[in-house]
């Protein structure tokens, strides 16, 4: 039974196995499942596809804000929100040692906001 090789391909990446291993593995899972093999590599690609591209976006995420400082990562999206709400870099080191006992300066939080061009809107 012949699959598509891009699509095999991807399976045999993703369990990190060989190809005859995954036509295998489709084969016997197709027959446990009694479908079509074709229709359950039409399944795995669409999943992993979306694995792939939620995983993409998390990865974005985290790297979007970059800090030395370890604090400011930490409470990065607070600090974030503070800003946006109106709150000054003042303001926000005074809400992170209150609420967190956490001691950050006015000018680290001024640098982090600077440098990731973040915006009030």
């Amino acid at each position: 039974m012949a699959f598509n090789n891009l699509k095999i391909n991807t399976v045999k990446k993703i369990f990190e196995i060989t190809e005859e291993e995954a036509e295998e593995l489709l084969k016997h899972q197709a027959k446990y499942l009694k479908t079509n093999p074709a229709k359950l590599l039409n399944s795995y690609s669409a999943v992993v596809k979306r694995i792939l591209e939620e995983a993409e976006e998390r990865k974005a995420k985290e790297k979007k804000y970059n800090s030395k400082n370890l604090l400011i990562l930490k409470y990065k999206e607070e600090i974030i929100d503070l800003y946006k709400q109106g709150f000054g870099y003042l303001k926000i080191s005074k809400a992170m040692d209150i609420n967190h006992k956490a001691k950050i300066s006015k000018s680290a939080i001024e640098n982090f906001i600077k440098k990731n061009n973040i915006t009030r809107n």
